[in-house]
């Protein structure tokens, strides 16, 4: 296993020579090809960090301009989610409309339908029941078309009332639904 590198290991060797030339720059009986060797040993010491300072600052603005893009494509994925998720909640919202539109037709739908079989009903218990007993009491036909126009003026109401009966049921069939 690697031993983990921490950050004052990585520079120890420099630090330690750092401190071997300041000792040695103390020393006035340190002879002269001495201090020519250690200031070499500094100078390349010093070149060699320098090269390392100029690849570190490279890879540095290397990795900078990489996240900058980066987050710049983020950014603009970002604002592409956004225009998609506000296109999908108009898309939803017509869509809701429309379903919404086709219940309420095919309610109309099963409200007419039911409005004229009670229509019909009503006819025939018209003209088999009540026509033939106000003509055999009164004589008078007029009655009989008094009774027909009442249920022609009663089927608008009646269809109202069943289509809002039929979508208040479908409304609650909707809610139950929805909250599964």
């Amino acid at each position: 296993m690697s031993k983990a590198v921490t950050q004052s290991d990585v520079f120890q060797a420099e630090i330690d020579f750092l401190n071997e030339v300041r000792v040695l720059a103390e020393d006035d009986n340190l002879p002269a090809e001495k201090v020519k060797e250690n200031y070499t040993a500094l100078c390349n010491k010093y070149e060699r960090l320098i090269g390392e300072a100029k690849l570190l600052t490279s890879v540095s603005d290397r990795l900078h301009s990489r996240l900058n893009e980066a987050n710049e494509k983020l950014k603009k994925q970002s604002d592409e989610i956004n225009k998609i998720n506000d296109d999908l909640k108009v898309n939803n919202q017509l869509l809701q409309d429309t379903i919404d539109q086709l219940v309420k037709a095919k309610v109309g739908r099963k409200a007419s339908s039911i409005v004229l079989l009670i229509a019909i009903i009503l006819f025939i218990i018209s003209e088999g029941v009540l026509e033939p007993l106000v003509e055999e009491k009164f004589g008078n036909e007029q009655i009989g078309f008094v009774f027909k126009l009442g249920i022609a003026i009663l089927l608008k109401p009646i269809d109202v009332l069943v289509e809002r009966y039929m979508m208040r049921k479908a409304l609650k069939n909707k809610r139950s639904i929805t909250t599964l």
